[in-house]
């Protein structure tokens, strides 16, 4: 990881908790990129195993989602840090938390959606499509969010090196 620091320098714990930030960030999409690859193959003809490859990465997505949430929940990650020793940017960490608990309930729902969906029941697969699209944009905004207000606070770039 290629990280340009500041005249602030980081301590071991701090480099530790951007470094999970980063594998969390990155499981995170990931998982995403294997979900948009399944949710664009071919669909009619074969829906059940269609349905089958969507629901997995979708639920592979959720998996990384989960833990990248509460991994930043504990005291020493980096939001919580960035929380506590740049009470300029508090407002934003909250808001950062709850749009990524938000975007985490929206694929825990249509997940709940599609386990209760059969292939025989006729799936609107552009339906399902257009919905992963906006999950996937609301993530990838998220992940920039995030990305800037780590560089913010630390002036540590976590995309360089991905």
């Amino acid at each position: 990881m290629d990280e340009t620091i500041s005249a602030r320098t980081l301590d071991r714990q701090q480099r530790k908790a951007i470094a999970t930030n980063c594998t969390d960030r990155k499981r995170s999409l990931d998982a995403l990129h294997v979900l948009e690859f399944c949710a664009t193959a071919a669909a009619p003809g074969r829906e059940t195993d269609w349905l089958a490859r969507v629901r997995a990465a979708l639920e592979a997505l959720d998996d990384a989602l989960g833990e990248q949430e509460r991994n930043s929940a504990v005291s020493d990650s980096t939001l919580s840090d960035i929380e506590q020793e740049e009470p300029r940017l508090r407002n934003r960490v909250i808001q950062l938390r709850r749009r990524h608990r938000d975007l985490h309930l929206r694929v825990r729902e249509l997940r709940s959606q599609l386990d209760e969906s059969t292939a025989s029941e006729g799936i609107d697969f552009a339906d399902i499509r257009r919905r992963l699209e906006r999950l996937a944009a609301e993530l990838r905004y998220q992940q920039a969010r995030e990305a800037d207000l780590v560089y913010e606070a630390y002036t540590v770039d976590l995309g360089a090196g991905d």
